[in-house]
């Protein structure tokens, strides 16, 4: 099987010689074609070699790690971004289906990132996740979660999610133009989410935008309807915490 052509981009040569050698002894599927200090002498090396993978610093002189992608009107390769970021920003990566390491880089995760960035190979929808990216770093809230759906990634802005409904190992993510069935489980959007003090977990079964709650519902135990006309339960357990996750309402 051939070896995946991979590229590292960071400004301070011994982290690329660390990350060089972590490659070289844990992640035998990649091959190193080249190494760059900033964004212009990656480009040219990225025309002018089959590169598959990019290994990409964040924070550099000049250029910073996303301006990579203003030279590319459709990449064609995967990117893996190093960061030191803050743990919003980590959030920000997992929303927006970004593989990424933090520095200082654990084996570990750097191993896990490069087999996730494997099975993506191909799919070009990389500008659109590093878009998405983007506009989740520069705002407070995060803004677009991107959904993993059967053919690809469906990007959709968080505040206008009504709910997510789990499935199985599946989650009906519904929305006022339409209901996706996302391949991740509902636990993993709580997980994400559950800092974002827009999304609650009212039930076992559901996680909800409390901003699109229609009327809350007091009669024969606690539920919430939404402007499609879905009343969804409140778990007994949760009520109280409900209530105060929202202000406490007063009956």
């Amino acid at each position: 099987m051939a070896k995946i052509k991979t590229l590292i981009v960071d400004d301070e040569q011994s982290a690329r010689t660390l990350l060089r050698k972590i490659i070289e002894e844990h992640c035998p599927a990649l091959e190193i074609v080249d190494e760059a200090a900033d964004v212009k002498t990656a480009v040219k090396l990225i025309n002018n070699n089959p590169i598959e993978l990019v290994l990409l610093d964040i924070e550099m002189p000049n250029e910073n790690g996303f301006a990579l992608f203003e030279y590319f009107n459709q990449p064609t390769f995967e990117t893996i971004f190093c960061t030191a970021y803050s743990d919003y920003a980590v959030k920000a990566f997992e929303v927006s289906a970004i593989d990424y390491i933090l520095k200082p880089i654990s084996i570990a995760k750097l191993i896990l990132a490069v087999e996730k960035s494997i099975k993506i190979l191909g799919q070009n929808q990389l500008l659109n996740r590093v878009n998405a990216l983007k506009e989740n770093l520069t705002v407070n809230k995060l803004q677009k979660i991107a959904l993993p759906l059967s053919d690809g990634l469906q990007f959709i802005k968080l505040e206008d999610i009504y709910y997510f409904e789990a499935d199985g190992a599946y989650t009906h993510v519904v929305t006022p133009q339409q209901s996706y069935l996302a391949c991740k489980r509902l636990k993993e959007f709580d997980d994400l989410l559950n800092e974002d003090t827009r999304f609650f977990r009212a039930h076992r079964s559901f996680f909800v935008n409390i901003q699109q709650i229609k009327k809350y519902v007091k009669k024969e135990g606690a539920s919430l309807l939404f402007e499609n006309n879905k009343l969804i339960p409140i778990a007994r357990e949760k009520k109280n915490e409900f209530d105060e996750f929202i202000g406490g309402i007063s009956v």
